[in-house]
């Protein structure tokens, strides 16, 4: 019987659909629901709460507190858990006030966020994880020169039409924002657009916006996004790469044997 209850609560698969559930609790909390209803989703949610402690603790009854917390999947567990409680607290001893229940909501939804450690389920993840550390670490002086080329081009903007569009480039603040957006390409011609028709510019102050908006969208967007996305892309599959290079290495060592062989037979 004892197992039985150790597998209800420690199986992936059975966490997994109780996660889910919870999670789908949570949204119809987030709804306007009358106080009979929401008093009953509450007391369920309790429920979610009460389930993954069991968990935390039939895990460390099995294999030890020490062992349990060694884990970085249980750690991470344990501290959502913590987290958890002050709903418990509300609960109990109601009298939440309005202003809170926010906060107490936030709480709540922090429980979902265990949804992601079920990504470890998806096949190759561990290579997966490592190619986006090697992308983060190869890519981060790149990135780093981007928002120091965005921040002054923002900068620059704020200077030109601070004056005539402040809200879009009334700060620094603002105009690296409004810049970002520019780098994205998407919609980006309706910056310069909103620039001339808030300043009433006709003839060359339009004609110089424009192009100065151009060669931000050609510098910015399609080659310094783009470069950042290749070098991030390219550190990602390397090891993908790097196996191709191998088998081709051997495949030719292969065949070079196969042709030594046929030569000396001859």
């Amino acid at each position: 019987m004892l197992k039985r209850l150790s597998h209800f609560f420690t199986d992936d698969k059975i966490v997994f659909v109780v996660i889910l559930l919870n999670a789908v609790l949570l949204c119809a909390l987030a709804f306007d629901l009358d106080i009979q209803t929401v008093h009953i989703l509450e007391w369920l949610d309790f429920g979610f709460i009460i389930y993954f402690l069991l968990e935390a603790v039939f895990k460390i009854r099995e294999s030890g507190w020490q062992e349990y917390i060694r884990m970085g999947w249980n750690r991470f567990d344990f501290v959502i858990l913590v987290l958890s409680m002050p709903t418990i607290f509300a609960l109990l001893y109601g009298n939440i006030q309005e202003s809170d229940f926010s906060l107490i909501f936030l709480f709540r939804i922090v429980r979902v966020v265990r949804f992601f450690k079920f990504l470890k389920f998806i096949p190759n993840m561990e290579e997966l994880l490592a190619g986006i550390r090697r992308a983060f670490k190869a890519s981060v002086f790149v990135v780093l020169a981007f928002v120091i080329f965005g921040f002054v081009i923002s900068m620059i903007s704020n200077k030109i039409f601070g004056e005539v569009a402040p809200e879009m480039f009334g700060d620094p603040v603002i105009s690296f924002y409004n810049i970002f957006k520019v780098f994205t390409i998407e919609g980006w011609f309706d910056v310069p657009e909103r620039i001339i028709e808030s300043a009433g510019w006709t003839g060359q102050e339009a004609f110089w916006t424009k192009i100065y908006f151009i060669i931000i969208v050609v510098t910015g967007g399609l080659f310094g996004l783009s470069i950042v996305n290749a070098i991030f892309v390219e550190e990602m599959v390397r090891d993908n790469n790097d196996d191709l290079i191998l088998k081709i290495e051997e495949m030719d060592e292969k065949l070079d044997k196969l042709l030594q062989r046929d030569s000396s037979s001859q």
